[in-house]
């Protein structure tokens, strides 16, 4: 099995060129699964169009390249008999797409941005890239007419299998804040205090994105429990007692 992880910033044309790539492989056994914070039927299209299987994750609350890089493991192990597993990014930050050193990990770069450019520009941002990294392999595409599609195709059958063991190529930043627990109010002291009380309930909770609190996720079901718009005790899996040391 051979695994490819596109990501890009939105409207990149990560999708377009995907079907595209599909087409080319459409001899493979793949297995396309998106990763969004909104609901889509981009699974459900290419699932028509091309006969493969798909699915759609919703991270809802959570960053959903962290969720992706918790759910890969789960979705190769479920699909062992597929040739290929295709997985795009809902592509926010661009700083925590979890790529992997055992599949081909490929950025989406939209270089026009809504107008003409020129080839010098276009050469000045190739040299750009190279800066940042040498190794990088460049392919001009269009996801309105295929280009480029044959030589990513190309470059996945050259890839290599997938292990047992799969490991990120770089460490995901993660920063949990008082915002992240809901805070409004912009100051430093409420912030810190705001942190400390979801890192309690943090503690107490299996994070298991149950849903059976009602809420998406425990980070949703934290936020509530802290405004006093739920009760702690919805979760049928807290804890009663947790000591923490701060």
């Amino acid at each position: 099995m051979k695994i490819i992880i596109f990501g890009g910033t939105p409207g990149s044309g990560k999708t377009s060129i995907i079907k595209f790539i599909i087409q080319e492989l459409k001899d493979l056994k793949i297995h396309y699964v998106k990763f969004d914070v909104l609901n889509t039927d981009d699974d459900l299209l290419i699932k028509q169009k091309f006969g493969i299987s798909t699915e759609n994750k919703i991270s809802g609350e959570a960053c959903p390249d962290h969720y992706a890089a918790l759910e890969i493991p789960k979705i190769i192990k479920k699909h062992k008999d597929k040739d290929l597993i295709i997985i795009e990014t809902a592509g926010l930050c661009l700083r925590c797409s979890p790529y992997v050193n055992e599949g081909l990990a490929v950025n989406v770069l939209n270089i026009l941005a809504g107008k003409l450019i020129s080839q010098a520009e276009r050469e000045i941002f190739r040299s750009k890239i190279l800066e940042v990294n040498k190794n990088a392999l460049i392919i001009d595409g269009n996801g309105l007419t295929g280009e480029g599609a044959i030589d990513v195709a190309k470059k996945i059958k050259e890839s290599q299998e997938v292990k047992n063991t799969l490991t990120l190529k770089n460490s995901m930043p993660t920063a949990i804040c008082g915002y992240c627990y809901g805070n409004k109010i912009l100051d430093s002291e409420e912030t810190l205090n705001r942190y400390n009380q979801g890192k309690e309930l943090k503690a107490k909770i299996p994070n298991l994105n149950c849903g059976k609190c009602g809420f998406k996720s425990c980070n949703e079901f934290i936020r509530a429990v802290l405004d006093k718009k739920a009760n702690e005790n919805k979760c049928p899996y807290i804890k009663k007692e947790i000591k923490l040391k701060w």
